[in-house]
C-alpha cells in the first residue's frame, strides 16, 4: 500500500479497495486575506457621558495617537448630533463604532484596515452591545451616576473584556471571581441638601417634592427649548432681613431640530460676567449679575462680553450649556418673605403663632406649591388653626413636632397669613426663639433671581433651493426659581 498522501483514499467501509487518488491539502486561500482588523480587534474602548467626556478609558493597543478617537468622536457628535450619526464612520483613518445606552456611550475604535471587511463591523458592534450586558449586570444600571462611582470597577471588566485588542466578551459570572472592586449604588443628593450643609442646617424634607405630573410634556418636532432654572438658597431674619443668600443656576437647551444648526441665544443686555480672573469685580447698579459661568463645548462665547449672545451647535436632546453661581446678597432677588409673630393669650397658658407669608414678585408672577414647615417645642401638645381662604392647607405632625403650611398658588404682590394656637401640656414661658427654624420651599415660574433670562432665540434658516418646503425651526424660552434651601430663623 502506498503511503504518500494523495495516492490512496478509504472506502466508507474502511478498506483499502477501491481507493480513489486525492490531492494533497492545501491551507485555503481566503485565510490569507485574513488581517486583524478583520478579526476585529480593537485598539481603544471607552465609556463617555453624555457631554462627550471620558468616564472610563482603555487603551489595549498601542496603534492609534492619544486621546486621538476621543477627539474625533466628540467632533461628529457635536457637528452632527447622535440621532444623525452612524454607529460606525470613519475619519483620518480610524473606523469608531459606538452604543448610546441612557446617558452614555461606549465607544471602540481601530485604526482604518486597507482591505474592506463588513464581517469586521458586525463583530465589533455585537461585542459593544455584549459590553454593555456584562456591564449592566455587573453594576446594575448603565448610566452616568453608576459609571461614575464605579469607574475603577467599570475599568477592571475593561481590562478583562479586551485582551491584545482580541474582545473576550463572556459573562459577568466568569469574570466576576477575578474582580478586586465590588459595585456601588450611588445616592444623587437632591440639591437642597447640599445646600443645606452650605449654611449648616438639616434641609431634608420630603414634602419638597413639586406635585407636578409625572407625565412628561411632549415637545415640538423641529423646535429648540431653552430654559433657565435657579435653585435659591436664603436665610432670613424673624424681621424679614437676608442674614446670607447665595444660588447656583443653569441654562439648558432641548433640541429637536430635525437637522442639526446653530442657534444664536441672546441674553440680558445689562449682564455683567463676575469671574475671579475677570476685570469686573465690583456690582454694577441696575444690572444683571452671575459668577463663575462655565460652558458646553457647543457653545461659542465669542459674542458673550459685547453682544451677550451665546451661538450654540446643539447635541440632539437635553444640554447644559451652561451652569453659574451668584453669592453676592445684593445682586439677588428675594421672592417669599416670611414674618413670624409669637403672642400671649390672657387667661390661658396657650399662644398664638401668627405667620404672615409675603410674595414681593410682580403682580403676573405666581409661586405654586408654596410649603411651610415650622419646628414648635417638645411642650406643644397640639395646635389648632386658624386660616383664610380655600387655598390652605395645614397639618400638625405630633410625633415631630412640626406645623406644615400649603398655599397651592401664590400670586405676587400678595400677602397670606395662618395663626396656630399652640396647645402646652404644662406652664411654661415660651419665646420667639424656642419655635423653629422655619424652612419654605416654592417654585416660581417667569422669575428669576439673579434677574437673567433669555431675551431672544433664533435658529439659522436652513431652507434651500432643493428643500423649499422646510419650514424656519421655533424656539421657546422661559425661566423659573426654585427654593433649594430656604429658612426663616427666629433666634
Amino acid at each position: 500500500m502506498d503511503q504518500s498522501l494523495g495516492t490512496v483514499a478509504l472506502s466508507p467501509s474502511g478498506d483499502e479497495s477501491g481507493s480513489v487518488p486525492t490531492l494533497p491539502w492545501q491551507r485555503p486561500t481566503a485565510l490569507e486575506h485574513i488581517s486583524n482588523a478583520s478579526l476585529g480587534r480593537i485598539s481603544e474602548l471607552m465609556v463617555l457621558d453624555s457631554q462627550c467626556c471620558i468616564l472610563v478609558h482603555k487603551r489595549s493597543l498601542q496603534d492609534l495617537p492619544l486621546c486621538k478617537v476621543h477627539q474625533l468622536f466628540s467632533k461628529h457628535m457635536k457637528a452632527i448630533g447622535q440621532k444623525c450619526l452612524n454607529p460606525y464612520f470613519r475619519d483620518e483613518s480610524v473606523d469608531i463604532f459606538y452604543l448610546r445606552k441612557n446617558d452614555v456611550f461606549i465607544v471602540a475604535a481601530h485604526p482604518s484596515p486597507e482591505i474592506e471587511t463588513s464581517i469586521a463591523t458586525i463583530v465589533r458592534l455585537d461585542y459593544l452591545q455584549r459590553v454593555y450586558e456584562i456591564l449592566k449586570d455587573c453594576i446594575g444600571t448603565v448610566n452616568e451616576a453608576y459609571v461614575s462611582v464605579n469607574r475603577m470597577l467599570v475599568f477592571e471588566l475593561l481590562d478583562e473584556l479586551l485582551t491584545l485588542g482580541f474582545g473576550f466578551a463572556s459573562s459577568y459570572a466568569e469574570i466576576k471571581p477575578r474582580l478586586t472592586f465590588d459595585p456601588i449604588h450611588p445616592r444623587i443628593p437632591q440639591q437642597d441638601e447640599i445646600a443645606s450643609r452650605f449654611f449648616g442646617i438639616n434641609a431634608a424634607d420630603k414634602s419638597r417634592t413639586q406635585a407636578v405630573s409625572s407625565k412628561s410634556k411632549e415637545k415640538a418636532p423641529n423646535s429648540a427649548y431653552i430654559n433657565i432654572v435657579e435653585g435659591l438658597s436664603a436665610v432670613l431674619g424673624y424681621n424679614g432681613q437676608v442674614r446670607s443668600s447665595e444660588l447656583w443656576g443653569k441654562l439648558t437647551l432641548i433640541s429637536t431640530l430635525e437637522r442639526p444648526a446653530p442657534i444664536s441665544i441672546q441674553l440680558n443686555e445689562d449682564l455683567v460676567i463676575k469671574a475671579p480672573l475677570s476685570g469686573v469685580q465690583a456690582q454694577v447698579a441696575g444690572a444683571t449679575h452671575i459668577e463663575n459661568p462655565s460652558f458646553h463645548a457647543c457653545v461659542d462665547v465669542t459674542h458673550l462680553e459685547k453682544r451677550k449672545i451665546l451661538r450654540v451647535l446643539p447635541p440632539p436632546d437635553q444640554t447644559r450649556l451652561m451652569v453659574y453661581t451668584l453669592s453676592d446678597p445684593a445682586c439677588i432677588q428675594i421672592p417669599i418673605l416670611l414674618i413670624p409673630a409669637l403672642a400671649s393669650i390672657e387667661g390661658s397658658r396657650d399662644q398664638n403663632l401668627s405667620l404672615r407669608l409675603i410674595n414681593q414678585a410682580e403682580s403676573r408672577i405666581t409661586a405654586s406649591y408654596v410649603r411651610v414647615k415650622v419646628k414648635l417645642p417638645s411642650w406643644v401638645q397640639s395646635i389648632s388653626t386658624t386660616k383664610s381662604g380655600l387655598a390652605h392647607t395645614s397639618n400638625f405632625n405630633a410625633d415631630e413636632k412640626v406645623a406644615e403650611w400649603e398655599v397651592k398658588r401664590f400670586h405676587g404682590g400678595q400677602e397670606e397669613s395662618i395663626c396656630f394656637r399652640l396647645i402646652c401640656t404644662f406652664e411654661k414661658s415660651l419665646s420667639l426663639s424656642d419655635v423653629g427654624p422655619i424652612s419654605i420651599a416654592f417654585n416660581i415660574t417667569h422669575f428669576s433671581a439673579s434677574g437673567l433670562v433669555v431675551r431672544m432665540a433664533e435658529v439659522e434658516h436652513q431652507a434651500s433651493a432643493q428643500d423649499p418646503s422646510l419650514q424656519r425651526p421655533e424656539c421657546f424660552f422661559g425661566v423659573s426659581t426654585k427654593a433649594a434651601s430656604y429658612s426663616v430663623r427666629t433666634d
